[in-house]
């Protein structure tokens, strides 16, 4: 009887823990408003996606961002418009979502830069921090072109069952495609954030697949993956921990000292103090000395004696 309950009790945790919510950070457009960290790890949390979405449409002061995350916003450019499109429902089955489930897993195709991925079902609670939102039944391209329009960002929610699947996953296809067009051709950088959050039936069965496809390679890399894997352990991530800076973008060098190209403003401020400081007082040093050195002499100073001489007469 314990036993039965342990394994009922370890089964659903199981269970639970399968179901994701996956974001998809797509750049349409000109591009070049957002980046890649190296950052390996793509799980995440509500909180650290909603700062993923405040320093990118934050108004005034940039804000600050959860650090280690795979995505974060560029610091000199800035996109024209952010857009949610939050996914969810009985019907969202990445299996019959080819589509959409590349999109989901596949980075550097079809515009898309990295990847966050929350353990449950949170796509209302990303939703929620949103201030326009709008429900939807099914997504085209003038609805999606009408939130790109919306300074700032902005996002809908689309709630799907089994028979519309396969309908919508054609749908954001289209959509994005067009919509990637109509903003190069106007040399705007639009930002799609696509949340998709699985049922507990598809989540668990698609980890189950990726499970059961990678267990063969998981078997011939496991000894290198293993030492290779250790030694990142042992060294320090770059992409992780409390070093992981404001970016979460760096390494350890050979010297265990962190290293990252990311500076503060401080660090800005202090090193063009410090710079134009060191600059300013060499070339007063130098010109004094050859001011000095080039100065004129009167025949009646000390440097040519007279007094000496008056002092002999």
């Amino acid at each position: 009887m314990m036993k039965s309950l342990f394994f009922l009790t370890f089964a659903s945790i199981v269970f639970v823990v399968d179901a994701a919510t996956k974001v998809a950070v797509i750049e349409l457009g000109k591009g070049g408003t957002v980046r890649r960290t190296t950052a390996k790890s793509i799980e995440s949390s509500v909180d650290g996606v909603a700062s993923f979405w405040n320093a990118l449409h934050g108004s005034g002061r940039r804000r600050l961002q959860h650090p280690g995350m795979t995505v974060v916003p560029d610091l000199f450019r800035k996109a024209d418009s952010s857009v949610v499109i939050g996914v969810s429902g009985s019907g969202v089955d990445l299996s019959t979502m080819p589509l959409v489930a590349g999109l989901v897993s596949d980075e550097s195709k079809n515009g898309v830069v990295g990847h966050m991925e929350i353990s449950g079902h949170h796509c209302h609670a990303l939703l929620s921090h949103l201030d326009q939102l709008e429900e939807a039944e099914s997504l085209s391209i003038d609805l999606l072109e009408k939130h790109a329009k919306i300074s700032g960002i902005s996002g809908m929610k689309i709630v799907v069952d089994t028979p519309r699947a396969s309908a919508l996953d054609q749908q954001i296809s289209v959509a994005l495609l067009e919509m990637d067009e109509q903003a190069k051709a106007s040399g705007q950088t639009i930002v799609v954030n696509l949340v998709v959050e699985e049922s507990e039936d598809t989540g668990a069965s698609s980890h189950r697949r990726l499970e059961g496809g990678g267990e063969e390679e998981g078997q011939e890399g496991g000894e290198q993956g293993g030492g290779e894997g250790g030694a990142d352990n042992a060294n320090g991530d770059g992409s992780s921990g409390q070093f992981a800076g404001y970016y979460g973008y760096g390494y350890y060098n050979a010297y265990g000292e962190w290293v990252t190209p990311y500076k503060t403003m401080f660090q800005i401020q202090y090193f063009n103090v410090v710079l134009w400081t060191s600059v300013g007082l060499t070339l007063i040093l130098f010109s004094s000395i050859f001011m000095m050195m080039y100065m004129p002499l009167e025949p009646d100073t000390l440097l040519f004696g007279e007094s000496a001489k008056l002092m002999e007469d």
